[in-house]
């Protein structure tokens, strides 16, 4: 399937559509369960969070250890800077939720798991759970958490950083109301094709921070100041094509060039430019039979003067092949074969060459100096 326009902009507003809804899902447990308020940036105290089991008691700890830590590092003060920190908060914790879901969606897809997003509760994974669960897990909502959580502890065997359920940005999960949404956003007939293809998952990324978010950082400063805002300006989704053309003509020109173009590797990189005229370097240097040396390290040796007036193309394509023009010897003097002569560098070189040619119109070097002068 194409990720046309339409597509992705449907991809879109998926995203911005779960992620409101678990921003307000998390923005009211931080308020409602950890004494933690994002719109007016009071803390509780621990002592006052009676209400909360263990492992609940033990999440606000790490939560207000989180806070902590953000402001530590942050230019806002007072209220202002804990109302950006908790924000920051909520804002990892429905990322993280929402890649853990649309990554095992995807999983799905490609058959690497059981059926267990797909339809929710009558998921043929979650079903197969329930049976041998019974009772001992209290109501369905209950069990299927429960079921997700075993889930998500598999995959961190492979994928700690996203799956990991004790990580500081992954420790909330939505109420059971909450998450049936989310999974009617995930599993909405519009993009169910588009969790068979591998790019689906860099949309999401990058659609989670919208253009207005962007382009409000930048009204406000115009340098990134903080390191979510280096990101999110910074950081957009290479789409498939892109990563293909920038690999076929890099290691796989390489490949081609080496095996002088006998090498299957052409039908298969899409984007491999290929010249009109190929020209390849044989493996001991080239031996053109305009020139009287062996090697392009013998053009350094004994000057350019050897050099005839007129090359044909082909000659020229060989000799600036062959040519490295990174290579030390081009940032060396170069010595004429000639004592009487005066040592020539090549950037001395091409600016004189080209010095003369903007005073009179004229070019007056050979063909090689020409493509030397154009290098520079």
């Amino acid at each position: 399937m194409a990720f046309d326009q339409p597509t992705r902009n449907r991809l879109a507003r998926f995203v911005g559509d779960a992620r409101a809804l678990l921003t307000d899902e998390f923005t009211r447990q931080l308020q409602n369960d950890y004494g933690m308020d994002p719109s007016s940036g009071d803390v509780a105290d621990m002592e006052r969070l009676t209400h909360l089991d263990n492992a609940r008691r033990e999440t606000a700890g790490l939560l207000r250890a989180t806070l902590d830590h953000y402001l530590a590092g942050s230019t806002a003060k007072g209220a202002k800077a804990t109302q950006e920190a908790l924000d920051r908060i909520v804002r990892e914790q429905a990322f993280t939720v929402l890649n853990r879901l649309c990554a095992l969606r995807m999983a799905e897809a490609r058959e690497l798991l059981i059926e267990s997003i797909g339809r929710g509760y009558q998921s043929k994974g979650f079903q197969l759970y329930a049976r041998l669960a019974g009772a001992a897990l209290g109501e369905t909502g209950a069990v299927y958490r429960s079921y997700l959580f075993s889930v998500f502890d598999e995959f961190a065997a492979s994928l700690p950083v996203l799956f990991d359920r004790f990580s500081p940005q992954g420790r909330l999960f939505p109420r059971e109301a909450v998450l049936l949404q989310l999974l009617d956003l995930i599993n909405h007939p519009d993009i169910e094709a588009l969790w068979a293809e591998d790019e689906t998952i860099g949309w999401i990324y990058q659609y989670f921070n919208s253009k207005e978010e962007r382009k409000a950082m930048r009204d406000a400063s115009q340098a990134p100041r903080n390191s979510r805002e280096l990101a999110v300006r910074n950081q957009f989704f290479t789409p498939r094509y892109v990563v293909e053309f920038l690999t076929d003509n890099t290691l796989g020109r390489i490949w081609y060039e080496m095996t002088q173009g006998e090498t299957d590797l052409k039908n298969s990189c899409r984007y491999l430019v290929r010249r009109p005229i190929e020209v390849f370097l044989p493996e001991t240097g080239f031996e053109g039979e305009n020139f009287g040396y062996q090697s392009h390290e013998l053009i350094f040796d004994e000057g350019w003067r050897r050099l005839p007036d007129d090359l044909p193309i082909e000659d020229i394509l060989h000799v600036g092949l062959a040519i490295d023009g990174y290579d030390e010897r081009m940032l060396r003097p170069l010595s004429i074969n000639n004592p009487d002569q005066p040592v020539i560098a090549v950037g001395d070189l091409a600016n004189a060459r080209l010095d003369e040619y903007a005073k009179t119109g004229v070019w007056r070097g050979n063909s090689l100096e020409l493509w030397l002068c154009l290098f520079f």
